[in-house]
């Protein structure tokens, strides 16, 4: 995990990304499904993203779209069967995937293939969710990537100060507003895949109106973006453990930056636990549980 995180630096400036689109439609799951969603951000909502069983159960969503099923995999049996009811309704289906033989690449009428360095070895999605967002995106918008290297050493250096202040917790709030609640998202299943850990991630004014009220001084409390020092301050100042990450630069640079800040917080958070493997991977009837119903 350690290995792949550092390969973005390198392997994201080189990525061949694609053309914009129009009407864009991105369908997909965990990892996939936030990818498409930060699109659906950026591109101020001209572009839209929904869970494959969406699509499935009311196919007209598709209706004078160009459908994006993204998969790393390609085997996802949900986006299988969105594919299909996206075709049915006429649209022209593009698979987003890192398998062009694989059966979602088979099933729809393009692929886009994801190329990235990877160590080989299954771990939790980071290369692999980066490489798809900014597919997403830029089919989405017009997208120029930033100094990556630059980016990538203020996040380090923030994630490494983050993580000093943060223990063994058990529960986990992630919050962020407008491009960081996929952000959010995205840190809450590394942190369910990594550390085993329970973790919900809500806007920020959304976790105000009731999930605070069932936060624990044992939880702890992760506020992004510029405009979450407030809100971090008064949790801190009411004896809740909150930490507070906040970010710059423009729209793509603060998407980049929080996205390596959360898995490089999550890496160290398990390192610090002496951990030498991801939580998922180590619990072999969960996994068999999320395999079946996922691949099934």
């Amino acid at each position: 995990m350690q290995a792949e995180i550092g390969y973005q630096v390198q392997g994201l400036q080189r990525q061949e990304l694609p053309l914009k689109s129009k009407n864009c439609l991105f369908v997909g799951s965990g990892d996939s499904y936030v990818a498409g969603l930060e699109a659906q951000h950026i591109s101020g909502g001209r572009s839209l993203c929904c869970y494959p069983t969406d699509l499935i159960h009311n196919p007209s969503v598709a209706s004078g779209r160009s459908v994006y099923v993204v998969s790393i995999s390609g085997s996802t049996k949900a986006n299988l069967l969105a594919a299909k009811a996206a075709k049915g309704q006429g649209a022209r289906t593009t698979a987003i995937t890192a398998r062009p033989a694989s059966r979602l690449a088979r099933g729809c009428d393009h692929t886009i293939e994801l190329k990235y360095k990877s160590t080989g070895i299954t771990t939790a999605g980071t290369i692999s969710f980066t490489s798809s967002m900014l597919a997403c995106i830029s089919l989405a918008t017009k997208l120029q990537l930033p100094d990556l290297a630059k980016i990538y050493r203020q996040a380090e250096k923030q994630a490494e100060l983050i993580a000093g202040k943060i223990g063994s917790k058990r529960n986990y709030f992630i919050l962020g507003n407008g491009v960081l609640h996929p952000v959010a998202i995205y840190g809450a299943l590394k942190v369910n895949e990594v550390l085993g850990a329970k973790a919900m991630p809500y806007q920020a004014e959304e976790f105000c109106h009731s999930p605070l009220f069932s936060a624990k001084k044992g939880d702890q409390i992760i506020v992004m973006g510029s405009d979450g020092g407030r809100l971090n301050g008064r949790l801190v100042q009411e004896g809740f453990s909150s930490v507070h990450a906040g970010f710059s630069g423009t729209c793509i640079e603060l998407l980049l930056q929080s996205t390596f800040f959360i898995q490089l917080l999550v890496l160290k958070l398990a390192q610090r636990r002496k951990m030498t493997s991801c939580y998922f991977l180590k619990n072999r009837k969960l996994l068999g549980i999320s395999s079946d119903f996922i691949y099934g």
